[in-house]
């Protein structure tokens, strides 16, 4: 039986297509599928590694693994790569119409911004659809995100 696990490409090659539905920038878009290819691990992103029967998925934190999942489904990776591309493309958005750089100047996460963010995040999915759209309704990304327990041996 032949595997459907997914290249790095092929991958990129489905979610560009999805993101640009959305009205966020082309060139933003691109930059978000490209850190697919990266060498550098950047915070709290999400870097898979197909293998041949699985994808590992690996967050890190000042670079360190601090989570790492296999996943089997493709559209679970496609569906977290967007959730993460989304989230950083609205951030940035948000930082500009604030005239913040997170560097010298920061952004003040009030509820009225974090509100902000999940509607822009919310209008992305909403121009992606399903089954996107509803696994961000529904939290999915938190679900996929969760650490398990270690089994014990």
């Amino acid at each position: 039986m032949m595997s459907d696990i997914q290249t790095k490409p092929e991958l990129a090659k489905i979610i560009l297509p999805l993101l640009e539905r959305t009205s966020f920038s082309r060139k933003q878009m691109e930059n978000g599928v490209n850190r697919l290819f990266d060498t550098f691990k950047w915070e709290g992103v999400p870097y898979v590694e197909p293998q041949s029967d699985a994808y590992v998925v690996r967050i890190y934190e000042r670079g360190v693994v601090m989570l790492e999942k296999r996943l089997k489904q493709t559209d679970e990776v496609i569906y977290w790569l967007l959730e993460d591309i989304i989230f950083t493309a609205a951030h940035v958005e948000l930082m500009e119409r604030y005239g913040v750089d997170n560097k010298q100047t920061h952004l003040n996460y009030t509820s009225e911004v974090m509100q902000e963010l999940n509607q822009s995040m919310k209008k992305a999915f909403d121009q992606i659809g399903d089954p996107y759209l509803h696994w961000h309704l529904t939290g999915k990304r938190q679900q996929l995100e969760r650490l398990e327990p270690r089994e014990e041996r």
